[in-house]
């Protein structure tokens, strides 16, 4: 795609199987006036896109207009995002992928009602693309020649794409938490971890230390007990003592 015209003739491709299309520049900005909410399947209405404001680049809108949630990893650019994907790959399911122009990676998975375009947010250059985004089609053949199905995204994955509670109040301090329900909460998270099925045990082990990490900064347990309870409960689920104490680190260091 290194032209509007050749572009054209895969935009029309993608909008006849079914996926609204618009153009963008090289600098990755739409070229239309209103981005991902001028794209459209109609034949005539393409070739009116690319007429009126031709671009060399293919978007194509995320979320439910698709039924596409993405996740786009910046493996190149940032030492997190690689670092995050060469941890998390394995218990990642098989699904639609294309490689971008930079050398990343876009996995695609089936739109989740609720789920928006995050940043960041699960680590340095590992973004989502969904609800109220787009993306831009690098390699056409991914999407028509065919094509591998759509995996459903795993439950982790969500949980770590949801935006992170906001801190609470000052004053709502360990005193303010009754122990019973403290108690309750550890033991779930505790008990989640150890019972972890092969293929997500390590996913849902920094899960749960993260979450315990959270109780640590609201004085509900300290850090040595929440570490100690992580890693044994790593280890509950089969991991070996090296790879859970890793695991949990690693979940630590990122809660700082």
């Amino acid at each position: 795609m290194c032209n509007a015209n050749g572009t054209l003739k895969s935009a029309l491709r993608l909008a006849a199987a079914g996926y609204p299309v618009f153009p963008i520049a090289v600098s990755k900005r739409p070229t239309c006036p209103h981005a991902f909410k001028d794209a459209t399947t109609d034949t005539a209405g393409v070739r009116q896109l690319w007429r009126d404001h031709p671009g060399p680049l293919l978007g194509v809108p995320t979320g439910k207009v698709t039924d596409l949630l993405v996740l786009d990893l910046d493996i190149t650019k940032h030492t997190a995002a690689a670092e995050w994907f060469e941890r998390h790959a394995p218990y990642l399911p098989e699904t639609r992928q294309q490689t971008t122009r930079s050398g990343g990676l876009h996995l695609f998975f089936r739109h989740v009602e609720g789920v928006r375009n995050s940043a960041g947010r699960i680590a340095l250059g590992v973004d989502v693309r969904a609800e109220g985004g787009s993306i831009i089609v690098w390699q056409p053949g991914a999407w028509l020649d065919h094509p591998r199905p759509l995996a459903e995204a795993p439950e982790w994955l969500l949980d770590m794409a949801k935006p992170k509670p906001s801190p609470p109040p000052p004053m709502l301090d360990r005193a303010a938490i009754s122990e019973s329900a403290a108690r309750r909460k550890i033991e779930g998270i505790v008990a989640t971890v150890a019972t972890g099925k092969p293929g997500q045990r390590n996913a849902i082990a920094f899960w749960g230390a993260s979450r315990l990490a959270e109780l640590v900064k609201q004085a509900v347990i300290t850090q040595g007990d929440a570490i100690a309870l992580a890693v044994e409960a790593a280890r509950q689920a089969g991991l070996s003592s090296q790879e859970a104490q890793r695991t949990v680190a690693s979940a630590f260091r990122g809660a700082r």
